[in-house]
């Protein structure tokens, strides 16, 4: 049994390997063994396989329509995502330094910038890098939001918001 399974997975495989018109036969013979092979007796049922094979030739590819608008890019959609801090937690830094990673997916292409927010309010200049630093930040709760920008500073997706708890010394004596 295991064999002739094993027999037909091969002849299986070769058919997808082989030409559309090559045929297969199947059989049993008078003990009882299955048999497969592309000549047979008279009088034996010819198995149909399906040719799906993922390479194709240049004559059965798709022809590119030309689009009047051809300078248009797909659009894609993304989405960001700040991965650290995490939402309501509490963050010592007594110089008060926020290191803020977003995620975006698809990954951000190269021209793409990344731009903090802090209460609502924009924070330094958009950057490319990932991980965010701001600085000086002063101790209490805040809530900090990243926006995908374009070149042409276009949101292209907007992060969730996340409410820190900044803790720095005091510098009242």
């Amino acid at each position: 049994m295991k064999c002739s399974l094993f027999l037909v997975i091969l002849l299986c495989f070769y058919a997808t390997l082989t030409s559309a018109e090559t045929k297969i036969y199947h059989w049993v013979d008078a003990d009882g063994k299955t048999h497969f092979a592309d000549t047979a007796p008279p009088g034996t049922a010819e198995i149909v396989v399906k040719n799906k094979n993922l390479v194709s030739t240049p004559e059965q590819q798709p022809k590119k329509i030309n689009n009047t608008s051809s300078n248009k890019e797909e659009i894609i959609k993304y989405q960001a995502e700040i991965t650290t801090p995490k939402d309501d937690v509490a963050i010592r830094s007594n110089n008060g330094t926020l290191e803020v990673h977003v995620k975006t997916t698809p990954e951000k292409k190269s021209t793409q910038r990344l731009q903090l927010f802090l209460d609502g309010q924009a924070l330094g200049l958009p950057q490319i890098s990932p991980t965010i630093r701001a600085l000086n930040i002063d101790r209490g709760t805040h809530q900090i939001q990243a926006k995908l920008l374009d070149e042409g500073s276009n949101i292209l997706a907007t992060t969730q918001v996340v409410t820190i708890h900044l803790q720095r010394i005091s510098v009242i004596k």
